[in-house]
């Protein structure tokens, strides 16, 4: 089946970039929003203002559109489930539900017998001791819900701090999980069409700073058995959920050789901003044409960097490159400057990232270096 007029739930830079790639291949891209001046209600061909705890105009979205898809886990599930009796929705709400809750999370991984770190759901204080007997000591304390970029977690290296960081935590069902000792954190996307096909994106090495992504480098460096465990292993999630639409598995790769799922994003991913440049096709192209119908397209690509341009890098600037949306007007087909159109820069906020591509990931690296003391230079008044 063809739709050709897609919805996405959210309005974020994720959302902004695939309406611009459903564009791109002759979609209608539609977005619910919650202001007009954000992202993608900037670039998208028809824009629903309204707010998430408003069931009926969701609904009325829906009616709008033949599938919708989602750029954020963060959204009421029961809303997104009558939005889907009335337009396809992709990746499932079924899915949707496990991703935006660590407890159901980490139960379907272990339901599916994929590798995972130790874990145990805590959902009152009682359970802390015997979950830390479970998983052992450190260990991280996470909220099942509205977690992300590092918030909504704390590291526990006794009992007494379990109790504490709980409390802290807002007293709130958690995971505690064993803390992992890993050599790289990775990333994998996978995208599955309605046909039952599958592909995937060469293996995303992350780099973090203060729990935000900082920099992905891809293909991976790590050695190729790990990379082809990783790939299997988002196969075999992709395939136990029946995906439709993308999916991306954040994994670990530990010191002592195994990789491990660290959680599960159905939608585009802050990783993957490369591949704008540097694959066949863009992880958000990829998911259009998966929802829509069209045939999954070819995903080989060119080594890359990507690296992220977060509010504090413009804090000191009289200028505001970061308002326009795109690529700047000197970017080609081998680096470029893609801002999300935002109009106040924050410190942490995502404002834009640099891609760079290369015959090698150290030219990808340098380029994007490059790149990064130009506008350092142009825009920095520290610098």
């Amino acid at each position: 089946m063809m739709y050709k007029n897609i919805g996405i739930i959210g309005d974020g830079q994720l959302a902004q970039m695939t309406c611009q790639a459903g564009q791109a291949l002759g979609l209608t891209m539609s977005v619910y929003a919650t202001d007009a001046q954000n992202p993608a209600a900037l670039v998208a061909d028809h824009v629903h203002l309204g707010q998430l705890n408003d069931m009926d105009a969701m609904i009325a979205f829906a009616k709008g559109v033949d599938v919708i898809t989602y750029d954020t886990e963060l959204l009421p599930i029961q809303a997104v489930r009558a939005m889907a009796k009335y337009a396809k929705a992709y990746p499932s709400p079924d899915l949707l539900s496990i991703a935006q809750n660590r407890i159901r999370e980490r139960a379907f991984l272990k339901e599916h017998a994929i590798p995972q770190p130790k874990v145990a759901p805590i959902e009152q204080a009682r359970d802390l001791n015997e979950a830390i007997d479970q998983v052992g000591l450190p260990c991280v304390l996470k909220t099942a819900e509205q977690g992300y970029d590092g918030k909504g977690q704390a590291k526990i290296t006794s009992y007494e701090q379990a109790q504490e960081a709980y409390i802290a935590l807002g007293e709130v069902p958690c995971t505690l999980e064993a803390w992992v000792d890993y050599e790289r954190e990775m990333s994998v996307i996978v995208a599955g069409d309605q046909r039952g096909s599958y592909t995937t994106f060469a293996v995303i090495d992350n780099e973090h700073q203060d729990h935000i992504l900082y920099r992905s480098i891809a293909p991976s460096t790590l050695p190729d058995a790990v990379q082809q465990e990783a790939i299997k292993i988002a196969l075999s999630i992709a395939k136990a959920c029946q995906l439709v639409g993308l999916l991306t598995i954040e994994m670990f790769h530990t010191r002592d050789g195994r990789v491990l799922v660290n959680e599960l994003a159905p939608r585009p991913h802050n990783s993957g901003h490369h591949t704008k440049l540097s694959a066949r096709t863009s992880q958000f192209a990829e998911l259009c044409r998966a929802i829509s119908g069209l045939p999954l397209g070819p995903t080989e690509q060119k080594p890359a960097v990507m690296i992220n341009l977060l509010g504090d890098f413009f804090l000191s600037s009289k200028e505001k490159p970061y308002q326009q949306v795109g690529f700047t007007d000197d970017s080609d087909e081998e680096s470029g400057v893609f801002f999300y159109g935002k109009k106040e820069a924050r410190k942490g906020r995502k404002m834009g990232h640099v891609i760079a591509t290369g015959v090698t990931r150290e030219m990808a690296s340098m380029r994007a270096e490059q790149r990064i003391r130009q506008l350092e230079e142009r825009y920095r008044d520290d610098v």
